[in-house]
């Protein structure tokens, strides 16, 4: 059997260059800023843009796995009808009761594709279990992170940055430009730089959601959408 084509697949790919666009911005914003030792100008939105953006991903292949595999395969006359008058609201699933309950669009995959459905329920087992995922630096909790921060901006919500004073060091000369964060180093007590470095401590700025410092996170959550959904769309879609 071949796999179907996917509809959002390339709408999912600008996608995540343009949150990855947005992140280098972001990074740019930061460090300026701390150097004039500056708040940064829309950071909250900057980074709600990012996030919303990654989370949208999601969205537009469960869209994609109800109208390739589902639709064409089931005989439940309602998910049909629901499905054609648009009244079929169907978002990705990131807790295993959206999966296994046969009221859930998304038990209808056990049928049109056991292995596919598989991999939904391996992916919310690795969510409860804060899996980090195989290859990455990143665990799958991060994603359900992204979900509920972008679940509470649209409860007119802005994403909260919280900003811890001399947080980091920016360490700058003609060859580099780097930032060091404090929060959670270990195993040193000073370090050496060379002749004409400029070095100065900053502020950090952090999510108040999870204390996650935002330019890490915007990245690791961009970069962890692309890992997850382009398996999927590489193993089950054409």
């Amino acid at each position: 059997m071949s796999k179907p084509i996917p509809f959002r697949k390339k709408d999912v790919t600008d996608k995540l260059d343009y949150a990855l666009d947005r992140h280098q911005e972001l990074m740019d914003i930061l460090f300026q800023s701390k150097k004039a030792a500056s708040d940064p100008k829309f950071l909250v939105h900057t980074c709600a843009d990012i996030l919303s953006t990654a989370r949208e991903c999601f969205d537009y292949l469960a869209q994609d796995i109800i109208e390739c595999y589902i639709i064409p395969s089931t005989s439940n006359q309602k998910i049909k009808k629901d499905h054609s008058s648009g009244k079929l609201r169907c978002y990705f699933p990131y807790y295993e009761s959206q999966i296994n309950k046969p009221e859930s669009p998304f038990f209808e995959l056990a049928t049109a594709s056991a292995p596919f459905y598989q991999s939904l329920l391996d992916f919310t087992r690795s969510i409860a279990r804060n899996v980090t995922i195989p290859n990455t630096r990143y665990t799958y909790k991060m994603l359900l992170d992204v979900k509920d921060m972008v679940n509470e901006k649209k409860h007119d919500k802005l994403i909260a940055v919280v900003s811890n004073a001399d947080g980091e060091y920016l360490i700058e000369n003609e060859s580099i430009r780097m930032v060091l964060p404090l929060q959670s180093q270990s195993g040193w007590s000073y370090f050496v730089v060379e002749p004409g470095t400029s070095v100065q401590r900053v502020a950090e700025y952090r999510f108040a959601y999870n204390n996650q410092e935002v330019g890490k996170f915007c990245q690791f959550a961009t970069e962890a959408t692309k890992h997850v959904i382009g398996e999927l769309y590489d193993f089950y879609f054409d």
